[in-house]
C-alpha cells in the first residue's frame, strides 16, 4: 500500500538539544558522585577510537544512568527535562501532517528506554535499544547504535510489517545533520531544522 511518509530525527529536531546530555545532567544533579563513571566512559571511547572497541560498548559506558533508575523514574525524566524542549512549531507541523494521513516515523539515536514514554502524535518510535533485565533498564545497548546508515533498515522493516511503501514524490523526512542522509534519501522532501532555533528549510547537502 502506497502511503505518504514523515520521517523524523529527534534530537535537535523536535526537541532542542540532545537527549542523553540531558540525562546525565539528570542524574549528576541527584547523585553527584557518579561523575567517577566518566573515568569509565573515556576509557571505553579511547578504545573506539583506537579502533580497539566498538562504538557501542562506549555509549553503553555513558549511558550508566540507565541502571540506577527504574522506568517510573525514566518516565518522570521524560516529561520533566525532555517535554519542555519541544518545539512547538515541530509538535503543530507532526499534528498537521497525522490529518493529512502521512505515517509518521520517529527515528532516534536516543534509547528507546525513555524514548518510549513520548506524548507525541505519531505512528511508530524507533530508537536505540538497550536491554531490560528482570523489568529494570541497563545500559547495555542491544545492536546497533540507531544513528546514520542504520535508521535505513529499521524504517524499512517497520514499514514492510505494516505492508506499507513509501509514496516516495509525497513523504518528506527533517533532520539536523547530514549523519541523517541515508534516512533522508528515502523520499523526495528533505527538510533541514536549524539549531537552536528549529526553522525549518530546504536540505541542501
Amino acid at each position: 500500500m502506497l502511503k505518504k511518509v514523515a520521517l523524523y530525527d529527534f534530537d535537535n529536531t523536535i526537541a532542542t538539544g540532545d537527549t542523553i546530555v540531558r540525562l546525565l545532567k539528570h542524574d549528576l544533579k541527584k547523585h553527584p558522585g557518579h561523575f567517577l563513571y566518566f573515568f569509565k566512559v573515556a576509557f571505553y571511547y579511547g578504545l573506539y577510537l583506537l579502533h580497539l572497541g566498538s562504538f557501542e560498548k562506549a555509549k553503553s559506558a555513558l549511558l550508566f544512568p540507565l541502571d540506577g533508575m527504574d522506568y517510573g523514574q525514566l518516565k518522570e525524566f521524560y516529561q520533566q527535562e525532555v517535554v519542555p524542549s519541544y518545539y512547538p512549531h515541530m509538535i503543530k507541523q507532526m499534528e498537521k501532517e497525522r490529518e493529512e494521513g502521512y505515517v509518521i516515523i520517529v527515528c532516534t539515536a536516543s534509547c528507546e528506554a525513555y524514548m518510549q514514554f513520548h506524548d507525541l502524535p505519531i505512528n511508530c518510535l524507533l530508537g536505540t535499544k538497550t536491554a531490560d533485565k528482570n523489568n529494570h533498564p541497563s545500559s547495555v545497548i542491544v545492536g546497533k547504535n540507531c544513528k546514520g546508515q542504520e535508521k535505513v533498515p529499521r524504517i524499512l522493516a517497520y514499514l514492510k510489517s505494516q505492508n506499507i511503501e513509501i509514496d516516495f514524490d509525497h513523504s518528506v523526512a527533517y533532520s539536523d545533520s547530514v549523519s541523517d542522509l541515508p534516512m533522508l534519501s528515502l523520499v523526495k522532501n528533505r527538510k533541514r531544522i536549524a539549531l537552536k532555533t528549529g526553522e525549518i528549510s530546504d536540505f541542501h547537502e
